[in-house]
């Protein structure tokens, strides 16, 4: 480094403590105005960057033209649902004149503290976390002790409350799905779901089973499954299934992906669904829609939910608190053909 380098590094330093000082506020505070960081409200950017520009002070904003930008890290690509958020967020963002930087953690704890890292240095004004465990407190609050706005969407931490987020109720939606499958009279149910870890993952596992013990059913351990929470999860859940002696009469997964691989493998293996088996989804990913298989699912909302979701991030960065901070969408129960039912005449589906 030239001594030429550091004294202006140095003067610059000098100049921004003293507009801190003029201005009241801290040099923390400077340093994320002129550098584009999230946790300064507009009007207080504003200030500072106008006098900034008074004083010759070097200015970063790290955003476009227009509104700048947000990140969003996913809990998986190879899962639809994900994909499906990713679209509806840029969608919503687009329309306040801001882009989405989209990051996959392929639901890996330490890949999500890279990516909201790796986002917040490309300028992002604030996060949308999509992935999160039930340990991953402590990561939600280092992001506040850094000023970083955080918004959760469809996944959540129950100790902390006063973080905003957007999502579905899983518990009742789990017995709502649980509720149809029994309604149908099977007794002999496996349950295929993502990791223990996830909040929404337990919720909908603790919906499902009140469901079935309330109707008099216990589901054995052997009969739930934790799998990778993408198609592949659901090959993998199919292969555990075959290799049972016996197989059940209907599976409840978590997801629609894992469903989607679960029947893929079945059907390779000779298996019907629904007359040998019956398989069940949750999320209502549009892009596992198809002719072939009209899955019964429950429905998520997506396109409420992160719309609600870029629009309380950016009161965040703003330096705005949303008045409504966790809220809960409504879900929709999809009866297709995969649990048994037949929708054309079903009385269930009208």
């Amino acid at each position: 480094m030239t001594a030429a380098v550091e004294r202006r590094r140095s003067t610059s330093s000098t100049t921004a403590a003293a507009l801190a000082r003029d201005l009241g506020v801290s040099r923390a505070t400077v340093s994320y105005a002129l550098n584009g960081k999230p946790g300064v409200s507009d009007g207080l950017r504003h200030r500072i960057l106008k006098e900034a520009k008074k004083r010759g002070l070097e200015v970063n904003t790290g955003t476009t033209a227009h509104g700048g930008s947000v990140g969003l890290v996913l809990g998986d690509v190879m899962n639809p649902f994900y994909a499906e958020l990713a679209r509806e967020a840029v969608r919503a963002a687009r329309e306040l004149d801001m882009e989405v930087l989209v990051a996959n953690s392929d639901g890996n704890p330490a890949q999500v503290r890279r990516s909201v890292n790796a986002l917040t240095e490309a300028g992002a004004r604030g996060i949308i976390l999509t992935t999160l465990n039930l340990d991953d407190g402590e990561r939600i609050r280092e992001l506040r002790q850094s000023h970083v706005p955080v918004v959760l969407l469809s996944r959540r931490i129950p100790q902390i409350q006063d973080i905003p987020f957007d999502g579905i109720d899983d518990f009742q939606a789990g017995r709502d799905l649980m509720d149809h499958v029994l309604s149908h009279g099977y007794r002999d149910i496996a349950i295929a779901t993502g990791g223990f870890r996830s909040y929404a993952t337990s919720r909908r596992i603790e919906g499902f089973l009140a469901s079935a013990t309330g109707a008099g059913i216990i589901i054995p351990k052997n009969r739930i499954m934790s799998t990778e929470l993408n198609i592949v999860g659901g090959d993998i859940a199919a292969e555990y299934l075959l290799g049972q002696k016996t197989l059940p009469e209907v599976v409840v997964c978590g997801a629609d992906a894992i469903a989607t691989g679960l029947i893929n493998r079945l059907v390779h293996a000779g298996i019907r669904v629904p007359a040998d088996m019956a398989v069940v989804g949750f999320d209502g990913a549009r892009g596992l829609r198809n002719a072939y298989i009209d899955l019964t699912t429950i429905v998520q909302p997506t396109h409420v939910m992160a719309s609600s979701a870029i629009r309380k991030l950016v009161e965040l960065a703003s330096g705005r608190r949303p008045d409504d901070i966790q809220t809960f969408h409504p879900h929709e129960l999809h009866i297709g053909s995969t649990c048994g039912s037949h929708p054309s005449t079903d009385s269930d589906n009208q």
